[in-house]
């Protein structure tokens, strides 16, 4: 056999058909092979037992029959019956022995051959029953067949007679039958009758034959049928095994064709409804994955939108922390330079001079103002709510947009109410709030190309605070106006906003219990809503005082002098504190630095300290800590100075000390106020304190 034939039988045999047909015929062929074995080892059975039977028989009957030829030796009388005898079917030979077992008639059927008598006697028992009962008789199976295709079975039986005595005998005629008590019968001879199984052995081929033939017909007829069913029943399953196998491979489109109604059928429509229920589950996943992958690439967008806005949200912090360095750098000058402008004010100088000061002194307070509003603008604090001037808040925003506005030609509209209620909010949140809005409406403004007019308006009812921001833009879209507050929803250009700048006014707004919204009509512009509930009593702010009065309220009071401490590593400070305060009739000592400070705090007493928090060596904040270690009682009389009051450390210490601060750059005015209040608090818990006389001359070395 090829290997390609070896192959295909190898796949025949694995696959479910050629198991099939396999077992189905080897079935068929072991049960028609039992069949048949039984019912030929039951037919030579049968043959046997009648065979038997039948040998029983004849020599029964010849035995009865051949008593008067035996008693008298008649040959021709024995012939003639043991002729009727061989005349029957599978005899083989017939013997007549006498009671001394010689033989008094041998012959054999045609076909057959005459038994040898000595081998023959040996088969059988020498003695034999004078009067057997019925079927006591001797069966024996000749050892030596007369042929070799053929088994010989030998039948013997007595020859019995009932005799009395002999009459006749000489004539022929029968014996006296013995009559009467004690007469028995006696033996005079036996028949043998060899019965052959050749015809039965014939009959038995033939049926072995029959039953062979039959055999393989059943069989050939149950592996026709087997193919038969296997084609019903196989080849559905192999179009479901392949049906299955190009699913699996991701062809749903297949479909079984089979148009029985019987299970088969019922299988093949149970998988065309799977099929088709899949085709539907793959067409829904697939929408499902198109429907998220386009969310992923919108949450992806939004993701480096947020991204973008982190980044940008980083840079605004470094930006906040070099605004608050550059802040403390600049307030330290712009404190010099307010203060001599003030001072020099207090002098008399010529008129030109002065307003030449005056001058000096509105642009150094304009840029005091500007930083002020960088470091809240720029400062990263948690929310706290205190009471705000919303008009302050205003203002600041637009002094920081002033430069900007003027570069774009934006005419700003104020039209704010002086006297608006109180209200509880944060003020760093609010301007984010306001700047927001405000530089939206300036790039909106920007792309009309048209007058670009700002409006700003506040007013007050009941409860309520008002602020209105309008511009003179484009304005915004219908369909865009609902969605402007939702998070990364934006209309400007990739790279110039991210959407979350109004989202985040939202939830300021929200945070504050206030309400946000925008009114607009393409090409009319926009205006924004900021209502905020009115929290305190309902006072309204009061307008902020005027540099007149300030200066009236810090003009010390006779007397009100005192021993002042000086310390800051700005020269310039120190030698405006000087002067303004030698002014004012006090007795000034300085320091450049807080370890200088605190060596004259331990050589003599103060009444009043006033120290810079941030310097190098020793910061005002370990000064004031030194001095707690040594329970100075001037713990309670220390003002300090700082250019960097958004820093949440700065906002801590002052906080936790209690202590009153001057914003750098401050005003003297207000220097010479806090000053005066303070004394008066201590001259209030110590009458005795001696008022110190003035010192007339500075000292030659203010930093020693």
């Amino acid at each position: 056999m090829s290997w390609p034939a070896l192959e295909n039988l190898m796949k025949f045999n694995r696959g479910l058909k050629g198991k099939f047909i396999f077992l189905v015929s080897a079935l068929l062929v072991i049960t028609s092979m039992a069949l048949g074995w039984i019912f030929l080892v039951r037919e030579v059975r049968d043959s046997q037992e009648k065979l038997s039977q039948k040998g029983i028989i004849l020599a029964r009957n010849l035995a009865a029959n051949v008593e008067l030829g035996v008693y008298t030796r008649n040959h021709e009388t024995l012939s003639n019956l043991a002729a009727a005898v061989l005349r029957e079917s599978d005899v083989a030979f017939v013997v007549i022995l006498d009671e001394s077992d010689k033989p008094l008639y041998t012959d054999a059927a045609e076909g057959f051959r005459a038994p040898d008598l000595p081998s023959l006697l040996e088969e059988i028992p020498s003695e034999v029953p004078d009067a057997p009962e019925e079927g006591a008789l001797e069966i024996h199976r000749l050892l030596d067949p007369l042929h070799d295709d053929e088994e010989v079975y030998l039948t013997s039986f007595p020859v019995l007679t009932h005799k009395g005595g002999s009459v006749g005998e000489e004539i022929g005629f029968l014996p006296e039958t013995a009559s009467g008590p004690g007469k028995h019968q006696e033996t005079i001879g036996r028949v043998l009758i060899g019965l052959s199984t050749r015809a039965r052995s014939l009959e038995i081929g033939k049926l072995e034959k029959a039953l062979g033939f039959a055999t393989l017909v059943v069989i050939a007829i149950g592996i026709t049928l087997t193919v038969l069913l296997v084609r019903i029943v196989v080849a559905p399953v192999k179009q479901l095994v392949a049906a299955t196998r190009r699913i699996a491979q991701g062809d749903l489109d297949t479909l079984l064709h089979v148009n029985s109604h019987d299970e088969i059928g019922e299988l093949a429509r149970s998988f065309n409804q799977m099929t088709l229920k899949l085709q539907n589950s793959r067409q829904e996943l697939e929408r499902t994955n198109q429907m998220l992958e386009e969310k992923v690439r919108e949450r992806t967008r939004e993701l480096e939108e947020a991204q973008g806005q982190l980044v940008q949200a980083e840079k605004m912090s470094v930006v906040g922390q070099l605004v608050s360095g550059v802040a403390h750098e600049l307030n330290n000058p712009l404190a010099g330079v307010l203060g001599y402008s003030q001072l020099l004010l207090r002098m008399e100088v010529p008129d030109d001079v002065k307003r030449g000061l005056e001058k000096i002194e509105s642009e150094a307070d304009r840029c005091k103002r500007i930083v002020q509003n960088l470091l809240i603008f720029a400062r990263k604090n948690k929310p706290q709510k205190r009471f705000i001037d919303l008009n302050g808040i205003v203002e600041s925003v637009l002094e920081l947009k002033d430069y900007q506005f003027r570069v774009d030609n934006v005419r700003v509209v104020r039209d704010l109410n002086a006297r608006l209620p109180m209200t509880m909010a944060d003020s760093g949140q609010l301007q984010q709030v306001i700047m927001n809005i405000v530089h939206n409406a300036q790039q909106a403004m920007n792309e009309a190309k048209r007058e670009a007019v700002l409006t700003v308006r506040t007013w007050a009812d009941t409860a309520s605070i008002h602020l209105e921001i309008a511009d003179t833009g484009p304005g915004i879209p219908p369909h865009h106006l609902n969605r402007i507050f939702d998070p990364f929803f934006t209309t400007k250009e990739v790279g110039q906003g991210t959407g979350l700048g109004l989202s985040i006014c939202y939830g300021v707004i929200q945070e504050h219990r206030g309400r946000i919204w925008a009114e607009s009509r393409a090409g009319a512009g926009t205006i924004f809503h900021i209502v905020l509930p009115v929290q305190g009593d309902g006072a309204s702010i009061p307008p902020p005082e005027t540099s007149a009065s300030a200066a009236s309220r810090g003009e010390p009071s006779p007397g009100a002098t005192a021993r002042i401490l000086v310390v800051d590593d700005e020269a310039s400070i120190v030698d405006i504190l000087y002067d303004v305060l030698r002014l004012d009739g006090h007795q000034i000592e300085t320091a450049l630095n807080g370890r200088l400070a605190l060596k004259k705090l331990q050589q003599q007493p103060f009444d009043v300290i006033i120290s810079d928090l941030r310097m190098p060596g020793m910061s005002g904040q370990e000064l004031f800590e030194q001095m707690k270690e040594m329970n100075s009682v001037l713990l309670s009389r220390i003002i300090f100075t700082t250019g960097d009051v958004a820093s949440q450390d700065t906002q801590g210490f002052l906080e936790k000390s209690g202590s009153p601060y001057l914003q750098k750059p401050f005003d003297l005015n207000e220097v010479r106020r806090l000053v005066q209040e303070m004394l008066v608090s201590i001259r209030g818990s110590r009458p005795d304190l001696p008022s110190l006389t003035p010192v007339d001359s500075r000292d030659p070395d203010p930093s020693a």
